[in-house]
Parts: structure tokens; C-alpha cells; sequence
């Protein structure tokens, strides 16, 4: 089967599948949902995702496959993930803050313009928009059904996550070659928003800036007051 094409019909299907998804489990949480404590569902499906992930990376992670420049979990998608599990099982504010402005303002791009080739035979096509999806479904989950509003103190919190990975991921995307964060001197094979950002290295700085705003979209976007 042929590579997987973003803005063709598989990519189409692939988004309304996920909008569809969002939608029956906002649906689900709305009739419920509880305070105290995490759902049956809420519980399933992290544990879920938790599994998916740590299969799915530890087989990246063992030799033959492993390769430091490509395969390490490091993408913040892959960090989003986690967390997007840790907030259901738990609802800690910072989860839920780093999983709100990381979902919104950078998982939506993999969603619109995704990093991927690998066509619907594999099962990598399918973990990519799980993987994806899953973030974006959760946030708005939490956005719906439990009313989570950022505080310009989260948008600080975000702030600092941000550039904690920043410090952590551009010296090795330096010393490997690598592209984590999409931080490094090559860029996707596919179209996205970093070839908007100009030749390496001042696009780190225009990604950081780029970050930025993605993040204070969002809390500009919606009301500030806590829930």
C-alpha cells in the first residue's frame, strides 16, 4: 500500500475518526463523571495507553532497532502521552496544566500536519494517530467534563516545563544529530509549521517563540479563572 499522504483522504478519515471518538467519550464522561475519584473508563483507558506506549517504545529501545538519534521517547507527543494517563488516573493540576497547553498547542499540529508515512498496513499508522488522538480526545475531556481553565500561574508552569525540555533535548538533538522537539538542523519529510521557521540554528529561537504563542493562545482563548 502506498505512504501515507497528509491532507488526502486517509488523512481526512483518520480526523473525523478522532472527532468522533472525542465526542462519545465526552459524552460518556458528562453521564459519569465523578469528583472523588477516577471513572472505570478514565482508569481503562490510561491504563491503556500506558501499555500501548511502554510496548510500543520498548521495542524501539531494543537492538537491532535502537538508535539514539531517532528512537529515545523524547518528542514531547511521546511526554504528552504520559501525562494525558497521569491526569486521568490522577487530576493533578500540573497534569493536567502541561497536558492542556502541550495538547492544544502542539499535538494539534501533529493532527493537521502529521510526520508520517507509514501507509494503513502498518501498525505504526495506527499508533501515530492513537497516540495523537489520544492527548487531544483527553484534553478536551478535561476541558468539557471537568472544566479545567488555566491560570496565567499554569501558563508559568507550561512555561518552565517548556524550557526545562528545551535545556534537556537541543544539547542532545546537537550531540546525536537527532530531531527531538524538532529542535535539530534537519526537518520533517512531510509539510508542517517548521519549515515556516527559517534554516537552523535561529530556528530554534523562532521555535521557542512559536511555542510561546501556541501556548498563550489557548489561555487567551478561554476565560483565566480557575475552575
Amino acid at each position: 500500500m502506498d505512504a501515507f499522504r497528509p491532507f488526502s483522504l486517509t488523512h481526512a478519515t483518520a480526523l473525523v475518526t478522532i472527532a468522533a471518538a472525542t465526542w462519545a467519550l465526552v459524552a460518556y464522561g458528562w453521564r459519569h463523571r465523578s469528583e472523588s475519584a477516577p471513572g472505570v473508563l478514565e482508569k481503562q483507558l490510561a491504563v491503556l495507553n500506558l501499555v500501548f506506549w511502554t510496548l510500543a517504545h520498548g521495542w524501539w529501545l531494543l537492538p537491532p532497532r535502537f538508535d539514539p538519534a531517532i528512537t529515545l521517547p523524547l518528542q514531547m507527543c511521546h511526554l504528552a502521552s504520559v501525562v494525558a494517563s497521569l491526569m486521568l488516573l490522577t487530576r493533578w493540576r500540573w497534569t493536567r496544566t502541561l497536558l492542556y497547553f502541550w495538547g492544544i498547542g502542539l499535538s494539534t499540529q501533529a493532527l493537521l500536519t502529521p510526520a508520517l508515512a507509514d501507509p494503513p498496513s502498518s501498525i505504526w499508522f495506527w499508533g501515530f494517530w492513537f497516540q495523537h488522538g489520544f492527548i487531544i480526545a483527553v484534553v478536551v475531556y478535561d476541558l468539557v467534563v471537568y472544566r479545567y481553565r488555566p491560570t496565567w500561574r499554569d501558563y508559568g508552569i507550561a512555561c518552565a516545563a517548556s524550557g526545562a525540555y528545551l535545556a534537556v533535548v537541543l544539547p542532545l538533538d546537537v550531540a546525536l544529530g537527532a530531531n527531538y522537539g524538532f529542535l535539530g538542523s534537519s526537518i520533517p519529510g512531510t509539510p508542517s509549521i517548521v519549515d515556516l521557521l527559517g534554516p537552523w540554528p535561529g530556528r530554534v529561537a523562532r521555535t521557542a517563540a512559536t511555542l510561546n504563542a501556541a501556548m498563550m493562545g489557548p489561555i487567551l482563548f478561554l476565560n483565566t479563572k480557575s475552575p
